[in-house]
């Protein structure tokens, strides 16, 4: 088992009924939803129409301001990360998104972002929790590198990866700094 990632065979049932709650309470735009149930905030992620959750402007739009919402809320005392896809947390960054990027300073603005969201997130006062069912790659992994604590169902469609390195590209949103100290340098190395 790797240092900071926790893997419960026994707990699909409990991502499942977190999955599954409908949202009485909160934001709800095109990707996510909150909802709060005894002091915890649930975000859910979840793009309609298509079968796994990808990193583009508009899903990280709707992510941040999610978050946000929760954070501000003073019932919420956590947080936990969901996916309404039972078999992608988040697969990564919108391979359109990156091509659209004409200049370094497009591509710079596009990580500042990122990192900026991320650090938000393990900057925030209250726990957050990343809920992980499925494939959580790329920008999906560096959300949950981000959260304070990871927990991840052990089935054989649940992957955690930075898949990016393998074409040329870091990790953009701070990956190579929060997983190295998790799981080791050398298991961090591609």
């Amino acid at each position: 088992m790797l240092h900071g990632f926790r893997s419960f065979k026994n707990s699909v049932n409990h991502v499942r009924h977190l999955r599954n709650r409908i949202c009485t309470r909160g934001l709800t735009n095109k990707h996510c939803e909150t909802s709060i149930n005894n002091g915890v905030g649930i975000l859910k992620f979840d793009t309609p129409g298509s079968k796994i959750n990808a990193l583009n402007e508009e899903f990280s739009h709707d992510c941040r301001a999610a978050f946000e919402e929760l954070r501000d809320n003073p019932e919420v005392k956590s947080m936990v990360f969901i996916s309404g896809k039972p078999d992608c947390f988040i697969a990564g960054a919108d391979i359109k998104m990156l091509s659209a990027c004409e200049t370094k300073e497009e591509i710079m603005k596009l990580s500042a972002g990122g990192q900026e969201f991320m650090q938000q997130m393990a900057d925030c006062k209250k726990p957050v929790v990343a809920a992980i069912s499925g494939s959580c790659m790329g920008g999906g992994l560096e959300i949950a590198l981000a959260c304070h604590y990871r927990v991840a169902l052990d089935t054989k469609k649940t992957s955690l990866a930075l898949p990016e390195v393998m074409l040329g590209l870091l990790p953009g949103s701070g990956g190579t700094q929060r997983l190295p100290p998790l799981i080791g340098l050398p298991n961090a190395l591609p």
